[in-house]
C-alpha cells in the first residue's frame, strides 16, 4: 500500500503542492490527470523517492519512505520508473538497456528474465540494436521492459506516451495494459490526456495547482 500524507512541495516560493494525501492498495491502477504545472509530475517523482516534500510524508506498507530532509533510496522501494523521455544508455545496446536492473541476479536468472521481457514487450528481433537505431515507440519499450525487469510492485509511469504518433500511441497503451496484468504490478500513470486512463486506471485523481480537486473510481 501507498499512503501520501499531507505532502506540501515548494520550488523557492512558487508551491507545487499543498497539501495532498492520498492512499493506494497494491495491485491497484490510479491515474493523476492534470495540466503542464499542476504538480502531477513533482507528486509521482515525491512517490519515487526522487524528489523531497517539504513536509507531510509518504508510507510504504506502513513504513515511512519520505518525509523533509529524508528519503529511502529510489531502488530500494520497488519501484520500476518510465519517464517522459526514454531516457535509455546509448552506448548500451537494448539487451543491456533492459539488463541493467538484474545484475544482482545469478546469470542463469538474469538470462531467464531478460529472455521474458524481452518477448513481452516485443523486443527479440532488437537486442543488439543501439538507442540511436530504435523508433521513438521501440524506445519506449525498452524504457518500460527496463523498468519491468527486476519484477517491481508499482510501475510509475510520467506521461510515456508524449510525441508519439495516434498508432503508436494506441500500440503502447495496448502494452502497458498487457504487462500490468501480466505481471500484476500496481501502476501510478501521469497524464494530461483522458483518453489514455479510459484504457488504464481504475480510478483517477485531478490536480490543479498543487490541489486535489476530484477522486474518481471508473
Amino acid at each position: 500500500m501507498i499512503e501520501v500524507r499531507a505532502v506540501v512541495k515548494r520550488f523557492g516560493e512558487v508551491p507545487v503542492l499543498e497539501g495532498v494525501s492520498l492512499e493506494l492498495e497494491r495491485g491497484a491502477s490510479l491515474g493523476i490527470l492534470g495540466a503542464s504545472g499542476s504538480g502531477k509530475t513533482t507528486l509521482l517523482r515525491i512517490i519515487a523517492g526522487l524528489e523531497l516534500p517539504e513536509s507531510g510524508e509518504v508510507l510504504m506498507d506502513g513504513r515511512v519512505v519520505s518525509r523533509r530532509g529524508w528519503g529511502m533510496a529510489p531502488h530500494r522501494r520497488g519501484l520500476g520508473f518510465v519517464f517522459q523521455s526514454p531516457a535509455l544508455w546509448p552506448h548500451m545496446t537494448v539487451a543491456g538497456n533492459v539488463s541493467f536492473g538484474l545484475r544482482s541476479l545469478a546469470a542463469p536468472e538474469a538470462r531467464a528474465r531478460l529472455g521474458r521481457i524481452i518477448e513481452d514487450t516485443g523486443l527479440g528481433r532488437l537486442e543488439q540494436r543501439y538507442p540511436a537505431q530504435l523508433s521513438g515507440g521501440q524506445a519506449r519499450r525498452v524504457a518500460i521492459a527496463r523498468a519491468l525487469a527486476p519484477q517491481p510492485e508499482w510501475l510509475l509511469m510520467d506521461e510515456p506516451l508524449s510525441n508519439l504518433d495516434r498508432a503508436a500511441r494506441d500500440e503502447m497503451l495496448a502494452l502497458v495494459e498487457h504487462i500490468v496484468a501480466e505481471s500484476r504490478a500496481g501502476l501510478i500513470y501521469v497524464t494530461h490526456d483522458e483518453s489514455e486512463l479510459e484504457r488504464l486506471a481504475c480510478r483517477v485523481l485531478r490536480l490543479t495547482e498543487g490541489r486535489l480537486i476530484g477522486d474518481e473510481t471508473r
